[in-house]
């Protein structure tokens, strides 16, 4: 009864006061995390969309969206959405990590290494900006200073970054 209770407390925001206006932005957004959440990933982008045609200029929604189509394997869509909300907002270091993400996965490792730069510059001990700096300079054989990027990764404790330690820079 009590989880039952907290759960119903921590939907208020999602539902409570948006439920007024199914036709606002704010509506979609949050229906829209909600299903992100579950891992229901096309329900998401669509409330996303939905957020988006409200507000042109939603770039929480316009990045939520873009990390749908990541978590369904669209990166060059993905890519266009998070650069979309870096047009709205070029210090949202959110959606220029996770495009770096999508720049790394589709091997753009000189577009990878742009925006993790600007990441690492913009926040303090973010070991994936790190980890996968460091690979996407290996990936494009810039072995002198991948190091310093996966150890620093390392450093923060970050799992990946301990292996590759041990297979690259030793």
């Amino acid at each position: 009864m009590r989880k039952s209770v907290l759960f119903a407390l921590l939907l208020i925001p999602v539902f409570g006061f948006s439920q007024n206006q199914p036709d606002s932005s704010d509506y979609y957004f949050n229906m829209g995390l909600f299903k992100l959440y579950s891992k229901k990933y096309e329900a998401a982008e669509k409330d996303f969309s939905k957020a988006i045609t409200h507000n042109k200029k939603h770039k929480k929604a316009i990045n939520n969206r873009g990390i749908c189509k990541m978590n369904t394997d669209r990166y060059e869509e993905a890519i266009k959405d998070f650069s979309m909300a870096l047009n709205i907002d070029a210090k949202f270091v959110e959606a220029r990590y996770n495009r770096a993400y999508c720049y790394y996965t589709e091997r753009y490792f000189k577009e990878a290494i742009k925006d993790l730069d600007r990441v690492i510059k913009e926040t303090i001990d973010f070991a994936d900006a790190y980890f996968y700096r460091g690979m996407s300079k290996i990936s494009s054989n810039q072995f002198e200073t991948s190091c310093d990027d996966i150890q620093k990764a390392s450093e923060l404790n970050h799992f990946e970054a301990q292996m590759a330690a041990e297979i690259f820079c030793n």
